[in-house]
C-alpha cells in the first residue's frame, strides 16, 4: 500500500526488531506521527515515540557565555526514537517482523491508507461509531459497534479530564445507530442529550470534525427512583415475591446464620398460603417468628422497604429497554444507599429478563463505576456480584456493559479487566496509572508515561477493531455537554448566583358538567393457594370468620393466634389438616372430623345420615 515517498531520514546504531533510531532531515517531524521503514517483510509501520536534538555547544561553553553576548554559529542534528507497530499478512493478520531493520535504511513519512490499514482503522460509516480523528492525522477514528457493546467498554480519566464528554460522544454515536441503552446517571448529566451544542467554539469545530449540531430527545426517557420530577418518569422496582437471597443481595448489613435462618423460613411459611406476596408481607411473616434473631432482620427489612423503589407495579424492563431509545436513571438527588439498591435489583432484573430473552440486546452504562463495583478492600456495595457477573457472562446474553470512573484504582479489577475497549484520557494518580497497566492490555511502560501527558481532548484507545492502542483527538458533541464544571470566580468576582424558583403548577381545567364514562372495574385474578382456600373454607364452616376473602380469613386469625400466644402457621396448619383430611369442599366427612360437635356447618345441615359417614 504504500508507495515511495519521500526520505526524511536513515536507521542508525544498533537496531532490533521491534524499535530503531533514525537521523531527521529538516522535517517538521513531530512525537507520535507515523513512519515507515523498509524491511525484508516489506514497508514496515513505525511510530515516533521521542525526539532529540544533539547540538556541539558543550556546558563548559555555555557556562562561559553571558545572556546578552552573541551566540556562536551551533551544529545541531535531530534525532527520533521510533516504535515497531507491524505490517498485515496476506490473511489480513497484524504480524511484527522477526529480523533486525538494516542500518542505512531510509525512514519516509507513512501514507494514509497504510496507516488506515495496519492499525485496523477501517471507515466503516454503516458499523461504526465515529469518535473522533487520529492524533496528528485527518482520518476519522470508527470503532465497531458490534464489538464495543459485546465485548464492554471503560471510560477512565482524572476528574475534569473529559470522561463523560466522551462518553456523551459514544452515546450519541449509539443512539444514531438506534441501539438500546439504560445509563446510571449519578449526577444527572445526561439530560443535555436533549439539546443541541449551540456553544460558538464547538460549532466551529464541528466543520474540522465533519458534524453538525443536533439533539436526541425524541429517543431519551428520564426515569428518577424519587417519583415523578418535571419530565421525568417514577422508577420503580419489582417487590412481588423476592427471594431469600434476593433480599439477602440488597441488605447493607449482613444477616447472621440464624437471622438467615429465619429469613428463609417465614418466606418459605408465607408461600403456602399466598402465591402473590410484599416486601411488607415479609416484614409481618417474620415478626411473627418466635426466635429472638427475628428483631434484626426486621429492622433490616424495614430498612430496605423505606427506600420506597418497590412496587407491586413496578417499571418494567420492556419499558426501559426499546429499540432506538435510551433510557435514563437520574440518580440526582438520590442517597448513595438507595443508588446501591436501585442499581443492584435494577441491573439483576435487566440480566435476568435479558437472559431470558424478553428484552433485546442492550448497552448498560454505569457512571461514577468506582461506587458501584469498588475494589475489594477499597469499599463494598450490594451493586457489586451482579455487575461481576455481567462483565464475566453479558457477552454471551447480548448485554453490553460501560463503565465510567475518574478513580481506576477503586474500580474492580475483574470488571475492567473484562473490558475489551479502553478509552482512557488524562490520569496522573500513580494508583490509578499503576491500575491501568495491571488491568489494560497493551500498555507498555511509555504509554504509561504518555497518560500523564495527554492533553485534554485527547483520548487513548485500545481494543475492539484496532490492534494497538492509538491517540485519537475526541470529536466535539453534537449536544450540550452536561457535565461542565461551574464557575466559582472570574473577572475578579464571585460570579452571581440566581437561585432555581420551581414553576407554580398549572391551573387546574375548567369543570365541564358531563358524566364521564364509568371505568370498567379489573377482574381480580386468584392468586390464592389450595392450603389457604382450605384454611377459609374450614374457618367459615367453624363459624371462626364470615368472609370467603382468604386474605381477610388470614388477617383475622393470625390476630387470633397472637391473641392466645400461639404459633400463627401452626394454628393455620391445623385448620389446613381438618380441610385435607375431612372438610372437603363436597361430601365432608364430617362424623369423623374433631371438631364436628362445635361445627355450625354441620348444625346448619341437619343431622341427616349423609353427616355420620364411616
Amino acid at each position: 500500500m504504500q508507495r515511495k515517498n519521500e526520505s526524511i531520514g536513515i536507521i542508525y546504531g544498533d537496531v532490533g526488531s521491534t524499535e530503531f533510531n533514525f537521523t531527521v532531515d529538516g522535517h517538521n517531524l513531530r512525537k507520535f506521527d507515523y513512519v515507515t521503514a523498509p524491511h525484508k517483510e516489506g514497508y514496515i509501520l513505525a511510530q515516533v515515540m521521542d525526539i532529540k536534538q544533539y547540538s556541539d555547544l558543550k556546558f563548559q561553553d555555555a557556562a562561559t557565555l553571558k545572556s546578552d553576548e552573541e551566540l556562536p554559529h551551533i551544529k545541531s542534528n535531530v534525532s527520533a526514537y521510533a516504535d515497531v507497530i507491524g505490517y498485515r499478512d496476506k490473511r489480513g493478520y497484524l504480524q511484527a517482523p522477526r529480523t533486525p531493520f538494516d542500518a542505512g535504511g531510509k525512514i519516509a513519512l507513512a501514507q494514509e491508507d497504510l496507516i488506515r490499514h495496519v492499525l485496523g482503522l477501517h471507515n466503516d460509516k454503516t458499523n461504526g461509531a465515529y469518535l473522533g480523528l487520529l492524533k496528528g492525522h485527518n482520518l476519522p477514528v470508527y470503532l465497531n459497534i458490534d464489538a464495543l457493546v459485546q465485548k464492554h467498554i471503560c471510560v477512565l480519566a482524572k476528574t475534569g479530564a473529559g470522561k463523560s464528554y466522551v462518553c456523551g460522544v459514544l452515546v450519541e454515536e449509539f443512539l444514531k445507530k438506534k441501539i438500546p441503552m439504560v445509563i446510571i446517571d449519578t449526577h444527572g448529566e445526561y439530560m443535555s442529550l436533549t439539546k443541541s451544542n449551540t456553544d460558538r467554539k464547538d460549532k466551529k469545530n464541528m466543520e474540522k470534525f465533519g458534524i453538525k449540531p443536533q439533539q436526541y430527545a425524541s429517543q431519551l426517557v428520564a426515569y428518577s427512583p424519587l417519583g415523578n420530577k418535571g419530565n421525568m418518569k417514577h422508577l420503580t422496582l419489582n417487590g412481588i415475591n423476592l427471594e431469600a437471597r434476593e433480599i439477602i443481595d440488597l441488605l447493607q448489613a449482613k444477616l447472621s446464620g440464624p437471622q438467615i435462618g429465619v429469613l428463609y423460613q417465614s418466606i418459605k411459611e408465607m408461600k403456602e398460603y399466598k402465591q402473590h406476596y410484599t416486601l411488607r408481607d415479609i416484614i409481618e411473616s417474620v415478626n411473627r417468628s418466635k426466635s429472638n434473631a427475628r428483631w434484626n432482620v426486621v429492622a433490616s427489612l424495614e430498612s430496605l422497604d423505606s427506600i420506597g423503589v418497590f412496587s407491586e407495579t413496578s417499571t418494567t424492563t420492556s419499558d426501559l429497554v426499546k429499540k432506538g431509545k435510551c433510557s435514563l436513571i437520574n440518580m440526582k438527588g438520590v442517597p448513595p444507599d438507595i443508588q446501591d439498591v436501585v442499581v443492584a435489583r435494577l441491573t439483576k432484573e435487566l440480566f435476568d429478563d435479558r437472559k431470558a430473552g424478553k428484552i433485546p440486546p442492550f448497552l448498560l452504562i454505569v457512571e461514577e463505576a468506582h461506587n458501584y463495583c469498588p475494589e475489594r478492600g477499597l469499599g463494598s456495595a450490594v451493586s457489586s456480584n451482579i455487575l461481576r457477573t455481567i462483565a464475566s457472562e453479558g457477552r454471551k446474553f447480548g448485554m453490553g456493559l460501560c463503565v465510567v470512573s475518574q478513580r481506576p484504582a477503586k474500580v474492580d479489577k475483574n470488571v475492567i479487566s473484562q473490558c475489551n475497549t479502553n478509552v482512557i484520557l488524562k490520569v496522573t494518580n500513580p494508583n490509578d496509572l499503576k491500575a491501568l497497566i495491571q488491568s489494560v492490555e497493551g500498555l507498555t511502560t511509555q504509554t504509561y508515561r504518555e497518560i500523564q501527558r495527554l492533553p485534554i481532548g485527547v483520548a487513548l484507545i485500545s481494543g475492539a477493531s484496532i490492534q494497538i492502542p492509538i491517540m485519537m483527538e475526541v470529536r466535539t458533541r453534537e449536544t450540550n455537554h452536561g457535565g461542565k464544571s461551574v464557575t466559582v470566580f472570574k473577572n475578579g468576582q464571585p460570579t452571581d448566583f440566581k437561585p432555581k424558583i420551581p414553576k407554580a403548577p398549572a391551573p387546574a381545567p375548567e369543570h365541564k358538567e358531563h358524566v364521564a364514562a364509568k371505568p370498567e372495574t379489573p377482574v381480580k385474578k386468584d392468586t390464592t393457594t389450595e392450603k389457604a382456600k382450605a384454611v377459609t373454607r374450614v374457618a367459615n364452616r367453624l363459624g371462626w370468620v364470615d368472609t370467603d376473602d382468604p386474605d381477610k380469613t388470614m388477617e383475622l386469625l393470625t390476630v387470633e393466634a397472637q391473641k392466645m400466644k400461639e404459633n400463627v402457621y401452626k394454628y393455620l396448619d391445623s385448620l389446613a389438616q381438618l380441610g385435607k383430611n375431612f372438610c372437603y369442599e363436597t361430601d365432608p366427612k364430617c362424623i369423623k372430623c374433631p371438631m364436628n360437635e362445635g361445627c355450625k356447618y354441620r348444625k346448619s345441615q341437619g343431622r341427616t345420615k349423609r353427616f355420620f359417614k364411616t
